[in-house]
């Protein structure tokens, strides 16, 4: 796996992309227009004031603030458990002018960095994540991935693009690369004797590779060093060349594969096949 800028190696670095992707969401927020908090974004059921509304409420639970007592049933785009706690965070704040969100965050992002730079025995707290326990420096890490995927609806949404070469960026498509074997070969259900590579061309560059085999009679994707021919001999190799935001778009579930820019050489039925399971939230 190559990446370009690196992405974050210690806490320090996680913490400076937090702190980065959090302020350039309050820097739009603080430069929109009369009418932009109302425009609808990449996830369904939600304005560009819901995406700050929820980048807040998501740091508040973080923090500890226990799940609203609020009825969210009416949603449409709720659709599981996860989502529905969510949306209760979310839906304690609707209502609130786009001042008060950003006035919020800010608070929440101080109260964070406080925390995250007074050394580094917090990032082993166990703490309720998400997912399951985990502990507070693991958070962070989803913690940045999150915030960075909702700058982006943000920022597609207004139309200012931005922020794809960051820390922030960077930590994001490693996740994306770090889950490729386990895309490939689970997934997309990919038969041993086939190499998958995904190379990116930017802002942030990088290429993954994975090759199919068979252990005890399962298909288990092996990655690989470089993405380089030498890495996978006489696999059938399927390359995927695309963008920083196409790739973290899939990645997000904001896009379908119809609607992504990706030239492919190699196998168009294995191509098509990660394509769809290139999304890795929930």
């Amino acid at each position: 796996m190559t990446l370009h800028p690196p992405a974050p190696s210690d806490l320090g670095e996680l913490v400076d992309a937090y702190a980065q992707t959090v302020r350039n969401v309050i820097d739009l927020g603080r430069t929109t227009r009369p009418g932009d908090e109302s425009l609808p974004t990449d996830c369904p059921g939600w304005s560009v004031l819901d995406q700050f509304a929820h980048i807040a409420s998501t740091e508040a639970m973080a923090a500890g603030e226990p799940l609203p007592d609020v009825d969210v049933s009416r949603h449409e785009h709720v659709r599981h458990a996860f989502g529905e706690r969510i949306e209760r965070y979310l839906e304690s704040r609707r209502g609130r002018s786009l001042e008060e969100v950003l006035d919020e965050l800010e608070e929440r992002r101080d109260e964070r960095l406080a925390l995250y730079r007074s050394g580094t025995a917090w990032a082993q707290t166990p703490v309720a994540g998400p997912f399951g326990p985990t502990t507070l420096g693991a958070l962070l890490g989803i913690r940045v991935f999150d915030i960075w995927m909702h700058e982006q609806d943000i920022r597609e949404a207004l139309g200012r693009p931005g922020g794809l070469e960051s820390g922030a960026a960077s930590h994001t498509v490693a996740q994306l690369f770090g889950a490729l074997p386990r895309i490939v070969a689970k997934t997309a259900a990919i038969e041993p004797g086939n190499a998958v590579v995904l190379d990116l061309t930017g802002p942030t560059t990088g290429r993954a590779g994975v090759r199919v085999e068979e252990q005890d009679g399962r298909a288990v994707g092996v990655p690989l060093f470089t993405g380089g021919a030498e890495d996978h001999g006489d696999a059938v190799t399927t390359s995927l060349t695309m963008s920083t935001q196409v790739a973290t778009r899939l990645a997000g579930g904001r896009r379908s594969p119809q609607e992504a820019h990706v030239v492919i050489h190699g196998d168009d039925d294995v191509a098509q096949r990660v394509l769809a399971a290139l999304t890795i939230t929930p």
